[in-house]
């Protein structure tokens, strides 16, 4: 659907949603007066980014909306206690998921760790515990995550006077939200001598609601904001008040280092994952940000919130029903390492498992896997060098990796694979694209159906060579996640709950006449996901040209239901110039 069309869609429902419907509940906003440039207070109005937002939601889709300034931490106790509140900038965690309702995202922005340049070198949560002293502002997520590190931090009331205690040597680190921590430096010289270390978080932004507000209410919020980003003045929003960086999408892309599929490269992430990715987006008019953050975080926000894809992850047991999966896009060989040389050198998995210590990467699927094989003899790492380096001081015996990925983790460490000896083999894994759960699956299913037909026309191949010259393509051609099919017919048919059934017709757009599609019982069948082709595959855009529609349907529950098809102009009260209907029983 082209862009505009969405928010013409947005309000022809208002227009035909009954009144007690489509009139959203009025909200009351508490704005933080001092978190530039998402929302401060200037001369006694209430100005940034979050702010303008409302008033945009509000005027293009008469959502009623009331702002009032109000401090962060008096704001946040409010929306806990109930009422038809909002908190517009409130960053989402684990920990909030089940205590507030989400709007959003409004903004995906690192925190980090900053530290004064003559500070020592910080590059884990062990270093910053040796570091000093460390702020936080009162209330904010970053002091709860802070203290679930096993951090001491002294309190600030606001973000201003913590980095000012910071430039003055009061403390020696503090979290800043990166585009937060712009705003407060822009006109302060010092700050030059400041700088960020390890990545913290990765803070979603919300507009977050008290869970006393409607879900109708929620709902209209939700979908303006969509209609809002696919029309580009969301983005509109951005290049006024953040210029130059990552605008939120409806779909949030999430990756992490891990060269050669997927890395930061000249200041944009690469690799063969993230090319395939962006030529998916791209066959599916979608346009998003992808961004590149530890795999600890990625996991996190994949598994609590919808409409989050994090690449690559390998399929395992465990993570199997916790994820759609769009793949694979790649497969790979865990073997267990050692420093050359060295005497540890167990000939088996029961000798590896009585070896001093295996170092491994959090969350990791080859972490995952020795603790499905009964390893207890684990360290594990956040940075996957931090396991190369454990291993290579001779803290750790042993360490796991993959085939595809161990060359250059070894080098990006300041090592050479001569340093280390191959000496077992665990497992070959597939790895995917992952879709977090609520996650829409007509676009699960476009995205698959899209990956599928690259590794026919050969682009897939084309790119996964480019930086895996040798791979061996064939399993992959040859594995896809896209679910097998019934093709319905005239006669009753018979399906099982998530079957999946297709039916193809032709029809010519440029007559006015299009196949409508109804289903009497859509709790027992429902429409999974609609592709227009062209029938003509030597003229792919030739106006005016007949092509073909496939419908997929879902068979959710056991019962009966009838799918009719009328090909009609949609603008015209007359009757279908052609009907017919397909029954379907559902066991």
């Amino acid at each position: 659907m082209k862009r505009i069309s969405r928010r013409i869609l947005f309000l022809l429902l208002l227009a035909f949603l009954p009144l007690s419907m489509a009139m959203a509940r009025g909200v009351t906003f508490l704005v933080n007066p001092s978190y530039s440039p998402f929302s401060y207070e200037e001369n006694g109005s209430l100005k940034g980014l979050a702010v303008e937002l409302v008033k945009l939601l509000s005027s293009e889709f008469g959502l009623e909306a009331e702002m009032v300034a109000m401090p962060f931490e008096e704001a946040y106790t409010k929306l806990q206690d109930g009422g038809e509140y909002a908190l517009p900038t409130l960053v989402f965690t684990p920990q909030r998921k089940s205590q507030f309702n989400w709007v959003g995202p409004i903004a995906v922005t690192p925190t980090y760790l900053y530290a004064r340049d003559d500070s020592r070198d910080i590059r884990s949560i062990d270093d910053a515990r040796k570091a000093g002293k460390v702020g936080a502002v009162r209330g904010y997520y970053s002091q709860q995550l802070l203290a679930e590190q096993g951090l001491d931090t002294l309190i600030f009331d606001d973000e201003t006077t913590l980095l000012k205690s910071l430039l003055e040597g009061g403390i020696d680190l503090a979290p800043f939200n990166y585009d937060v921590y712009k705003y407060l430096t822009e006109n302060i010289p010092e700050s030059s001598k400041l700088h960020a270390t390890i990545v913290l978080d990765l803070d979603m932004t919300y507009i977050g609601f008290s869970k006393d507000v409607p879900l109708d209410t929620l709902r209209m919020w939700q979908e303006a904001l969509d209609s809002l980003k696919s029309s580009g003045d969301f983005a509109g929003l951005y290049e006024k008040w953040l210029p130059g960086r990552p605008v939120p999408g409806i779909y949030t892309l999430l990756t992490e280092e891990y060269p050669p599929v997927t890395y930061m490269g000249d200041g944009e992430p690469e690799g063969f994952v993230i090319e395939i990715v962006r030529e998916l987006m791209d066959r599916n008019g979608m346009k998003e940000e992808i961004f590149l953050v530890p795999w600890t975080i990625g996991y996190e926000l994949a598994s609590n919130l919808p409409n989050v894809l994090l690449f690559s992850m390998d399929q395992t047991e465990f993570r199997k029903p916790l994820f759609e999966w769009i793949g694979p896009v790649g497969r790979n060989t865990a073997y267990l390492y050692g420093r050359a040389g060295s005497s540890v050198a167990p000939a088996d998995l029961e000798e590896a498992r009585k070896v001093g210590t295996i170092a491994t990467t959090k969350d990791w699927w080859t972490e995952q896997l020795l603790i499905d094989l009964g390893f207890t003899n684990l360290k594990s790492f956040l940075d996957p060098l931090d396991t190369v380096r454990q291993l290579m001081s001779g803290e750790a015996d042993l360490a796991i990796f993959t085939d595809l990925t161990v060359s250059e983790l070894v080098q990006n460490a300041g090592y050479q694979m001569e340093n280390l000896d191959r000496l077992l083999e665990i497992q070959t894994n597939y790895f995917y694209i992952a879709a977090s759960r609520g996650t829409d699956p007509e676009t699960v299913l476009s995205l698959q159906k899209t990956l599928d037909s690259m590794k026919r026309d050969g682009s897939f191949e084309e790119i996964l060579r480019k930086y895996v010259p040798n791979v061996l393509i064939t399993p992959l051609l040859f594995q896809s996640s896209t679910p097998s099919t019934v093709m319905l017919q005239s006669v009753v048919n018979s399906l099982k709950i998530g079957e999946l059934a297709s039916l193809t017709l032709e029809e010519n757009g440029s007559t006015g006449y299009v196949w409508d599609v109804g289903i009497s019982n859509p709790n027992v069948l429902s429409l999974a996901f609609v592709k227009h082709g062209v029938v003509d595959t030597g003229k792919e855009s030739l106006t005016g040209a007949p092509y073909e529609v496939e419908w997929t349907f879902r068979a959710e529950r056991p019962g009966e239901c009838v799918i009719v098809f009328s090909l009609r102009r949609p603008w015209e009260s007359v009757h279908p110039i052609k009907t017919f209907a397909i029954n379907v029983k559902v066991e």
